[in-house]
């Protein structure tokens, strides 16, 4: 069994500003030998090695929990260019690009709420199960091209140390680059938190000016993400994802995309992106649309609540763009939720996956008479749109594995068992991409 490594509580030289992210560079060490890109870019370390815990004392929280703060909107930093668009060919090089496209079809993994923090067996038992899917796989036999993360990378309030913990360690042996958008524990500061501002671990390990080998990642091959703002789109094969950042709010107020503090800037870039979709697909240009944003507009978890307000932003960039996303994913709450939504016509799935290793797992809400729901369980929400909420488990961890080819998006919950780490499908789904009907595909340990 191989060694964790020595914990360094260090902070990157040459950090960041308020504004532009990470134009400096946070390596202070050479880089280790890893699988690489031909651009500079290093993902997995050369050899898989088994997880340790050996050096693992749970009196030594990871993060600082006992640390109060109170919430409040964070202004967002300036994406280092205009418009923050992200090519995944940048990334993983034309070569990749080609095979999935010779392929037919892409496939990416994506779960967010993933720090274990106390507990870190099921965050590790997660991350080995995505490893799993692409170590000796080919793209045309449906390697996974990419993680996306949906939120809360750190706990429990971004702390450049953790990152090693939270982040490179559990990760060191997924061969495929990690994209993300920052959740409320990225972005929320502390008092006398040694940051010059809100997000700045997370520009300095996601989206540095080129790739490079953060000091904190220690003896793990990965290098950080150029990702060009904390909000970006990411363009690939068959799929573009806008991802967007919620910001830092908790309870009834949580999820805000604008606001006196934060600026118009980043409504104005979704508007802009969902408009660019719009005029692409009138040129026929199939990609589908995905939205990933933190905060879930839909909800039942006991531990957290939906955000109406929030949707309504997204909605209203949508009538105004003409096109609405075929899919919106989101974590936050710490478990699996579908729901099924019918807006102008269409029916639209909201996923939350906010199961990837955080330790403790959000119940979902029991009704009047003490019962938690059996899905299907059909409503409507605030405007009067249909809305069917057609799966949940709050007891598995687990991750999306999400396929998208020229006419059909495919989704599945791969739930991990925190026993012994075999995975398998608990829920599933699919979107046709001309007639944007949902069909359910559910599988056995479904709402457990």
């Amino acid at each position: 069994m191989r060694r964790r490594g020595t914990r360094v509580p260090v902070r990157p030289a040459g950090a960041v500003k308020r504004g532009p992210v990470a134009r400096g560079s946070p390596s202070a060490n050479p880089q280790p030998a890893g699988t690489t890109s031909p651009l500079g870019f290093a993902f997995a370390n050369p050899h898989a090695t088994r997880d340790n815990y050996d050096t693992f004392d749970p009196k030594n929280v990871f993060a600082d929990a006992s640390i109060k703060s109170t919430p409040t909107p964070e202004p967002v930093p300036v994406p280092r260019r205009t418009p923050p668009v992200l090519a995944l060919a940048d990334v993983v090089g034309a070569g990749v690009v080609s095979q999935i496209q010779r392929a037919g079809k892409i496939v990416f993994h994506a779960v967010g709420d993933t720090g274990g923090i106390k507990q870190p067996d099921s965050q590790f038992k997660v991350a080995d199960a995505m490893a799993a899917e692409i170590a000796g796989a080919t793209y045309a036999g449906g390697r996974p091209t990419f993680f996306f993360h949906l939120g809360d990378v750190v706990y429990y309030y971004g702390q450049e140390r953790y990152y090693y913990d939270q982040f490179y360690d559990p990760y060191r042996d997924y061969d495929a680059p990690i994209f993300a958008v920052p959740g409320n524990h990225d972005g929320v500061l502390f008092p006398g938190e040694p940051v010059k501002y809100s997000l700045e671990p997370f520009c300095n390990n996601f989206c540095t000016a080129k790739p490079v080998h953060h000091v904190v990642a220690q003896g793990c091959a990965r290098t950080t993400m150029t990702q060009p703002g904390v909000y970006f789109t990411l363009d690939a094969p068959f799929v573009k994802i806008i991802g967007l950042y919620s910001n830092t709010s908790e309870g009834a107020t949580q999820g805000l995309l604008s606001g006196p503090k934060v600026g118009p800037d980043q409504l104005n870039f979704l508007q802009a992106q969902l408009q660019a979709a719009a005029v692409r697909r009138a040129q026929n240009d199939r990609r589908a649309v995905v939205i990933a944003v933190h905060h879930p507009p839909f909800t039942g978890s006991g531990s957290h609540t939906p955000n109406p307000a929030m949707l309504g932003d997204i909605d209203a960039a949508c009538r105004k763009a003409g096109i609405y996303p075929d899919v919106v994913l989101s974590g936050h709450a710490h478990l699996y939720e579908r729901y099924t939504r019918t807006v102008a016509g269409r029916q639209i799935p909201y996923v939350v996956a906010g199961s990837g290793g955080y330790f403790n797992l959000s119940g979902f809400k029991p009704g009047a008479g003490g019962q938690k729901p059996k899905p299907p369980v059909t409503g409507t929400d605030a405007n009067g749109n249909p809305l069917t909420l057609e799966a949940f488990s709050d007891t598995l961890y687990g991750y999306l594995r999400l396929a998208v080819d020229l006419g059909t998006l495919s989704c599945e919950f791969v739930a991990v068992d925190k026993a012994t780490g075999r995975a398998g499908v608990s829920d599933g789904f699919g979107v046709n991409l001309a007639t944007y009907a949902v069909t359910s595909r559910p599988g056995p340990r479904l709402g457990a």
